[in-house]
């Protein structure tokens, strides 16, 4: 008779009325999700620079449940329009009983703002294939990268060798990097600038290797500018007369700013800008004299699904460079269309370029001008017109036009840049 009489006051006790049982969280269900949002805000960045349509979407979390989902979805919303930042969402405690206030904090990604990488495929009908595959990693702030390249692109001579690089990229705090680099190449160079040099004979003639060591520190004052300091050890076998190394050692500067803003009224802003030195001096026991200055801006302006962007270039050399130093166009990313080599064979100790393009989803238009010279020489701008594809992966098809009056070949390009 006892078992009977235990069922029935336990039924007894669940019927009594106003006897509320605590609920016990299903597992996975966030403690927070019972809490009333008070406050929705956002740190790291001005709150003007977010689009007016997320921030009111934003206040409407205001009132009502907190919903991880949906401040999850709202993070992500807030990483496309703020590129280059990490969103994390954070809860605190409300000033008023069974409230929470919901922070989204914004954080400049450092260390990716900064990172240049050679294209690891280029191709244009003037230059042939060009390519660089340099695998890296890293690990407790250590960057380790070593591979090869083959690449004429960049310079006067087709670059083959070997690149090591070594980052330690938080001495002590994220603000401060150091940095290793070891080269080695083995240059080759076309008839036509060998010609050229014969007419030349104030500037240093061809090498045959050109090896390289390069250490830096970097400091990253706020997370938009990063200042770098170093020194640049060379050593050319040169090829004439005779075989014979001499040194190119110079000290090396350079300041690098990065900002891309969020979407703001629909727009949506971009720009970065580099400045390098280069002294080379017999302090250093170079065997070359000479400073070089280069300065390179860029900066684009989206609105929906369109962009328009400006890219400009500008150098000046003084003393007497090697060949590597002095500034050349005409290229698959400058002077787009003309070949090099019709431009100046030889490079120029001065340097003035830029170039306006318009994108929609990922056609694009684009007009390239500039020109290369030396002191007392006539200064000719060159210009060339051009079309093509680029996706958002970094790989382009193209065809540049030059503007010239006899002679003119569209040069074809396609390749990967990251």
């Amino acid at each position: 008779m006892i078992q009977p009489i235990t069922r029935f006051a336990l039924v007894l006790f669940l019927l009594v009325p106003g006897v509320a049982l605590a609920r016990v969280p299903q597992a996975g269900t966030n403690v927070n999700s019972r809490y009333q949002v008070e406050s929705v805000s956002i740190t790291g960045v001005s709150e003007s620079t977010v689009s007016q349509a997320l921030r009111d979407d934003m206040q409407k979390l205001v009132g009502n449940k907190y919903d991880p989902d949906a401040a999850d979805q709202f993070a992500h919303r807030l990483r496309k329009e703020l590129h280059g930042y990490a969103v994390t969402v954070k809860v605190k405690r409300g000033e008023q009983l069974d409230c929470v206030k919901v922070v989204f904090e914004a954080e400049r990604v450092r260390k990716r703002s900064f990172d240049v990488r050679l294209a690891p495929l280029l191709y244009t009908t003037n230059d042939g294939f060009s390519g660089a595959l340099v695998p890296g990693f890293e690990t407790h702030h250590n960057y380790f990268s070593v591979g090869v390249v083959s690449s004429a692109d960049e310079l006067l001579e087709r670059n083959n060798g070997v690149l090591v690089r070594y980052e330690h990229r938080k001495v002590g705090t994220d603000v401060v990097q150091v940095g290793l680099e070891y080269d080695y190449f083995h240059p080759s160079f076309q008839p036509e600038t060998e010609a050229a040099l014969a007419l030349a004979p104030w500037v240093p003639g061809i090498y045959r290797t050109r090896e390289v060591f390069s250490p830096s520190v970097s400091v990253l004052p706020i997370p938009d500018i990063k200042v770098t300091f170093g020194a640049s050890f060379q050593t050319l076998q040169m090829q004439y007369p005779t075989l014979n190394d001499q040194a190119s050692n110079a000290f090396t500067f350079g300041v690098q700013f990065r900002r891309a803003e969020g979407a703001r009224h629909g727009l949506r802003h971009s720009i970065s800008a580099d400045y390098s030195l280069r002294d080379a001096t017999s302090t250093l026991e170079s065997d070359f004299s000479y400073t070089r200055q280069l300065v390179a801006a860029d900066y684009s302006l989206s609105v929906g699904r369109q962009l328009f962007g400006f890219h400009f270039q500008g150098g000046h050399t003084s003393g007497q460079p090697p060949l590597y130093e002095r500034f050349s166009i005409g290229s698959a990313t400058t002077l787009r269309g003309w070949d090099k080599f019709d431009v100046a064979p030889i490079g120029g100790t001065r340097l003035v370029y830029g170039s306006l393009e318009y994108r929609y989803r990922p056609f694009q238009l684009f007009y390239d001008f500039g020109t290369v010279w030396d002191p007392g020489q006539p200064v000719e701008v060159k210009h060339s017109i051009g079309f093509g594809f680029v996706w958002r992966n970094g790989f382009f098809i193209s065809l540049g036009v030059p503007l010239r009056f006899h002679s003119v070949t569209p040069v074809f390009m396609f390749g990967l840049r990251l």
